[in-house]
């Protein structure tokens, strides 16, 4: 038995040893080219948020296309900081309201965003791009995020220009996002930087997913447009 318990020990400390060493080449590559390692879980903090924006909501389906003009506000409590405005032009019913509330609003505090240390590898490193694989810890995701827990995620940096230019998502099971059951999906973030502020800021999230509505497969695309980026200096 204390063969065994030894046995059990030198394989996690093995494992833990072999994690640390990866994330660490992962982290001497990004300084290497001048990139900070907290480039993907900035625009993922929700306790601790420190931006206004505003953002537009297009969803897509095969029948229809609602548009929500929403906005986010750090200043609010825990639970209360995505707003949404208007759906198709019009004041939000009480069932719009209700149901973006549930699909948005955080309600555990201290949740910030983090990356799974276990996770970080090299996917691409060429004369053009450094590809970083990444998996997001999902118990530390605000409620829009918390299905990337179960996603792959790739960061796409240019070595040229020295920026983050995008960050992909694919899911490697099936998973629900919001109300549905989703076979397939694939998130393309684009970013914005912010010079005098030193981060990047989210400027478009494409989101498409084959969804399972009653037994049948439908595609279903979601555009996250965001603007108005305004810091909160109280906080």
């Amino acid at each position: 038995m204390k063969t065994m318990k030894q046995l059990l020990f030198l394989i996690a400390l093995t494992i833990s040893m072999s994690s640390f060493a990866q994330k660490s080449k992962v982290m001497d590559k990004l300084k290497e080219y001048h990139f900070k390692d907290d480039f993907l879980t900035k625009n993922l903090k929700d306790a601790d948020a420190e931006y206004y924006f505003d953002v537009k909501i297009t969803t897509i389906n095969s029948s229809e296309t609602k548009i929500e003009e929403a906005k986010f506000d750090p200043s609010k409590n825990i639970g209360e900081r995505w707003i949404l405005l208007s759906v198709d032009g019009d004041s939000p019913s009480r069932k719009d309201l209700k149901n973006f509330d549930k699909a948005h609003n955080t309600k555990i505090d201290d949740i910030n965003g983090e990356i799974d240390d276990n996770s970080w590898g090299i996917e691409k490193d060429d004369s053009d791009y450094l590809v970083i694989n990444f998996k997001y810890d999902k118990a530390s995701l605000p409620k829009k995020y918390d299905y990337l827990g179960d996603c792959k995620g790739l960061a796409f940096f240019n070595k040229k220009t020295k920026r983050l230019e995008k960050a992909e998502f694919v899911n490697e099971q099936p998973l629900k996002v919001k109300m549905f059951k989703v076979t397939k999906l694939d998130m393309v973030v684009t970013y914005t930087y912010n010079s005098e502020e030193q981060i990047y800021l989210i400027q478009k999230e494409s989101l498409t997913m084959e969804v399972k509505l009653l037994g049948q497969l439908i595609l279903l695309e979601e555009i996250n447009e965001f603007s108005n980026y305004k810091k909160n200096n109280f906080k």
